[in-house]
């Protein structure tokens, strides 16, 4: 079962939440209701949904602050809007703030339950994977326990898949980092994953996302062409794959404290 609260300042609409859709049939554990934000966070600190459902136009904390405090305390929690509010601000904060799903009212307990159920079939996927995942991990850490990677031990976790896709991106990166136009997409279609996975994928192994590899190598190739006198800076700039030189020389100091110039001066 997943833990859902309710937000809903109108008593008769929060009633009708709680009495006319059949949650446990759908897998859901109805936590309870508030009358607005504020009651719903002080739910929070006592318990801990898998879902939220809210209306935004709520006193004292609106339903849209209501998800944000909720994200800052639980970023997994799935959040549903349910409005009158039929407004395209509305709508686009919630999808800043990854909202699952956005219903309108007048409630509709058949649509309400179809959505959650969807919700509740995501969450089983997810949960599923996760378990899978953890599974595979000890599995590696007991038969591998010594991988060795392109990177410093420390810097690695997650599973031996994960290690060399992440390998397998950074080596490309590598390769490419010359390449002015090399972008997210690029590593993104050369080890097959989408571009936000493997960019997650990238983060979570070594900490850093694609771009700042890509930066990273470029100024780490820079700084060794500095310390030849014969290339001059805007060759350095172009062969890194910067067109810019001003951009070239804002990137690099804040990198290593300098500018090119006073990079190379120093090493001479």
């Amino acid at each position: 079962m997943y833990k859902l609260l309710i937000a809903e300042d109108v008593k008769t609409v929060r009633d009708a939440l709680a009495r006319s859709v059949p949650w446990e049939r759908i897998g859901i554990s109805l936590l309870g209701t508030a009358e607005n934000g504020e009651a719903a966070l002080a739910r929070l600190e006592r318990e801990t949904p898998d879902l939220l459902l809210t209306d935004i136009g709520m006193p004292k904390m609106n339903g849209l602050e209501l998800i944000q405090a909720c994200k800052a305390r639980n970023p997994d929690i799935r959040c549903i809007i349910l409005s009158g509010l039929n407004e395209f601000e509305h709508a686009r904060k919630a999808i800043s703030l990854q909202v699952q799903h956005y219903i309108l009212k007048p409630i509709d307990p058949d649509e309400i339950a179809r959505v959650f159920s969807e919700v509740v079939r995501d969450l089983g996927r997810e949960r599923r994977r996760k378990e899978e995942l953890a599974v595979a991990e000890s599995r590696l850490r007991d038969e591998l326990p010594n991988l060795a990677g392109a990177l410093p031990a420390s810097e690695w976790s997650g599973s031996l898949k994960k290690k060399r896709l992440v390998e397998q991106a950074i080596g490309y990166i590598k390769q490419n980092f010359a390449r002015g136009d090399l972008a997210l997409s690029d590593v993104a279609d050369a080890v097959g994953l989408s571009e936000k996975y493997v960019n997650l994928l990238v983060k979570e192994v070594t900490g850093t996302t694609i771009n700042a590899w890509i930066v990273r190598h470029r100024l780490e190739e820079a700084a060794r062409l500095l310390k030849d006198p014969a290339n001059r800076i805007y060759e350095i700039c172009e062969r890194i794959g910067y067109t810019d030189q001003d951009y070239f020389r804002e990137v690099f100091k804040k990198q290593y404290g300098q500018t090119p110039s006073e990079y190379r001066n120093s090493r001479l």
